[in-house]
């Protein structure tokens, strides 16, 4: 069965991953980054999984934690070669890189870390609106799989969390 995308070799796919996350604002997870290069069905998982690899082993994107970044050397290499890639590759792939870099800077205004101690697990949640600080806070819990439980969903409600605290901290006190 012959490729029907527009990223057909393993220099393309190298170049596709090198031009998305020169784009990106954020070190961003395999998971997200595939998503985003999905944008030519010339991708498959494996062969993406095997560039990636190749591009951290020579030096063009680090690996933090499970995350990818472009190094400097590989944001010079983009800028020499993201223009071979076709224009509709380019165009489709600026379309997906958009939400996942509005993601990523959502992302980047909340901080939610396990701090271990000999009292216990404790987790420090903070808010940010890019200028200043919001929410700021460090919270007991308890063990390790609870902080995995409170990262979570403090991560994906944060704004919410944020509101209803101010809110409920702002409200007049109520007669029982």
């Amino acid at each position: 069965m012959e490729n029907p995308g527009l990223v057909r070799d393993e220099l393309d796919r190298k170049i596709l991953i090198l031009y998305v996350l020169s784009h990106l604002p954020a070190p961003v997870d395999s998971e997200l980054l595939y998503e985003v290069c999905l944008c030519d069905n010339g991708l498959q998982y494996f062969d993406y999984s095997d560039c990636l690899q190749d591009l951290v082993s020579s030096g063009n994107v680090s690996e933090v934690e499970d995350e990818y970044a472009i190094t400097e050397k590989g944001r010079r290499n983009a800028e020499l070669v993201c223009t071979s890639l076709p224009f509709s590759v380019r165009s489709a792939a600026d379309k997906l890189i958009a939400p996942a870099a509005e993601m990523l800077s959502r992302a980047a205004l909340i901080t939610a870390e396990k701090q271990e101690t000999k009292q216990g697990t404790y987790m420090h949640l903070a808010v940010s609106d890019g200028e200043c600080s919001l929410l700021d806070m460090t919270i007991y819990c308890g063990d390790a799989e609870k902080a995995k439980q409170i990262k979570k969903n403090f991560r994906r409600y944060a704004e919410k969390y944020y509101s209803d605290f101010a809110a409920s901290l702002s409200e007049k006190e109520k007669k029982r």
